[in-house]
């Protein structure tokens, strides 16, 4: 997963034959947008779903006319709840198209992105669903620095559980467990707390 701007957004969008326009990104802004609006600020982007009239919106589904496929693009942006704007058929000034507005960068995974463009997307079997995907917890970057990483989740498990697992005396392992877990309070001790448990008898990774 990572962070993802509405530039990245449309560029997906364009990989399953969707037109992406009104951005700066995307050829420019013509007029008729606020001037204050998320288009001027290359913020928002317009969909529009020009392919054959009579087309599937994913490999082997059933052929749709484009107006169903919009609305149902539309729908399916809104289900998501990822954009700050997210405007269709049914919305005054959208019948022809999709309007997605995001400002600044949002974690947005690729299974979410596939859902929102064909409204499918492959479950954990390898099985073809439509599911809405969710997003699962980040892992951490230099843009996220504040975010935990699912072997971060698993060290720390392994750590809390074994400092509570009823052992009746603290051997130095366990001492050196309830320490670890105290720095677990203090995001700024992070590096430190994986130093140690890199070195550390007590890793269960190093076992």
């Amino acid at each position: 997963m990572a962070e993802r701007s509405i530039v990245d957004v449309g560029k997906y969008l364009q990989q399953y034959g969707l037109r992406v326009a009104e951005n700066p990104a995307f050829g420019g802004v013509g007029g008729g947008h606020s001037p204050t609006g998320y288009h001027p600020k290359g913020l928002a982007i317009d969909v529009t779903d020009w392919r054959p009239d009579m087309a599937p919106a994913y490999e082997g589904g059933p052929k749709l006319d484009w107006k169903t496929r919009t609305g149902n693009l539309s729908w399916r942006a809104k289900q998501l709840g990822l954009f700050n704007e997210a405007l269709g058929p049914g919305d005054p000034g959208h019948d022809t198209h999709v309007h997605l507005a995001l400002a600044g960068k949002k974690f947005i995974t690729d299974p979410q992105l596939r859902w929102l463009a064909t409204g499918r997307t492959v479950n954990e079997k390898g099985e073809l669903t439509d599911v809405m995907p969710t997003a699962s917890t980040p892992a951490i970057s230099s843009e996220n620095p504040g975010s935990v990483s699912n072997q971060q989740e698993q060290m720390m498990g392994y750590l809390i559980g074994s400092l509570f697992a009823g052992q009746q005396k603290e051997s130095p392992r366990t001492q050196l467990r309830r320490e670890l877990v105290q720095q677990l309070s203090q995001p700024s001790s992070t590096p430190d707390l994986f130093n140690t448990l890199l070195n550390s008898e007590s890793n269960p990774y190093l076992a």
